[in-house]
């Protein structure tokens, strides 16, 4: 529970107004109101300067005082027209389903702001990482790694695959003119591809901790 929506009508706002802020679709401020999806750290930490209140208020822990000592509206300034972060939302994928794209509707699970000036060479999406096949390379199973999509990559980067059904996170080389997918674990093997249904989807340029 959280209250977004309770701030959000004192304000006089609409779901479109702070998702225009955020840089999000209106569908992901739907799932914050309602709790289906967590306000992710980054846009909490925003929403709570934004309305003047604390995150333990905005997240229903306490009763108390709203007032937050980050930023607040100045006396007299309505917040709908507080300057506009420029930020765009960046999808973040769940489950990818064969035979859909990577970034259909159905494998959106919810949108996290970034600076736009980050983002602004390229179409990217952020992918949570299942597994522990990437820990050698500081990606350990539960973080975000920010995606570039491209159809190609250098020899020796971190990429996102298909394979088959399959989307892997894996170092990709050739050697000897074979695409060769390399964990960065020691408890998994190599995967050497054969010519069939393999594509390179995006190059990996960060990864973090959610919340971090």
């Amino acid at each position: 529970m959280n209250r977004l929506k309770e701030l959000r009508r004192a304000k006089g706002l609409t779901q479109e107004d702070i998702a225009r802020i955020l840089g999000v679709q209106k569908a992901a401020i739907c799932k914050y109101e309602t709790g289906r999806v967590a306000i992710p750290q980054d846009a909490l930490v925003f929403l709570c300067d934004f309305f003047g209140v604390t995150a333990d208020f905005m997240l229903c822990r306490e009763e108390g005082p709203q007032a937050s000592p980050r930023l607040k509206p100045p006396a007299g300034l309505s917040a709908r027209f507080l300057p506009l972060p420029d930020t765009v939302g960046v999808p973040l994928v769940g489950c990818v389903h064969a035979g859909l794209p990577m970034l259909a509707a159905e494998n959106i699970t919810e949108y996290i702001p970034l600076p736009a000036a980050d983002v602004r060479n390229g179409e990217y999406f952020y992918m949570e990482v299942e597994g522990d096949c990437m820990v050698g390379a500081c990606i350990p199973e539960g973080s975000l790694v920010l995606v570039r999509l491209q159809s190609q990559v250098e020899n020796g980067q971190i990429a996102v695959v298909r394979l088959g059904d399959e989307v892997l996170l894996r170092k990709v080389k050739w050697i000897s003119g074979q695409l060769v997918l390399i964990p960065a674990n020691t408890r998994y093997e190599p995967i050497l591809v054969a010519d069939g249904d393999v594509q390179i989807i995006g190059r990996v340029v960060e990864a973090r901790i959610r919340g971090l």
